[in-house]
């Protein structure tokens, strides 16, 4: 996986990960402790200052980096997690289950939707 190089005020765009919005800490907290236990390896994106956050690189999917910054703004939480393509589904699914929203796996060149997993 390569890894998000978030800084104070940048988010990159994840590469060979699903991530997933949060409305609460709650849910993220929930979602880590599930994904950990079924031996994945989450990463929460915390910018210093969440609410000046901006895109680091936009590439083809600016919309949907767009909506992860806008939840950060809002003071949503936002996960990353490395997944291999096999994986990608049972992450989705979990985070899902914890309430994530707005939940796609990030390869180098595309990007899918795991949202409408149960």
């Amino acid at each position: 996986m390569q890894t998000p190089q978030d800084t104070a005020e940048f988010v990159a765009r994840p590469a060979d990960a699903v991530a997933g919005l949060f409305p609460d800490q709650r849910g993220a907290q929930a979602a880590v402790a599930s994904l950990q236990a079924a031996g994945f390896a989450p990463v929460e994106v915390r910018p210093r200052h969440p609410e000046r956050c901006r895109l680091r690189d936009w590439g083809g999917d600016a919309t949907i980096m767009n909506l992860y910054v806008e939840g950060l703004h809002k003071g949503h939480s936002l996960l990353v997690v490395p997944a291999s393509r096999a994986d990608r589904e049972l992450i989705g699914r979990l985070l899902v289950r914890h309430q994530g929203h707005a939940v796609y796996y990030f390869t180098r060149d595309g990007v899918e939707s795991l949202t409408v997993l149960v």
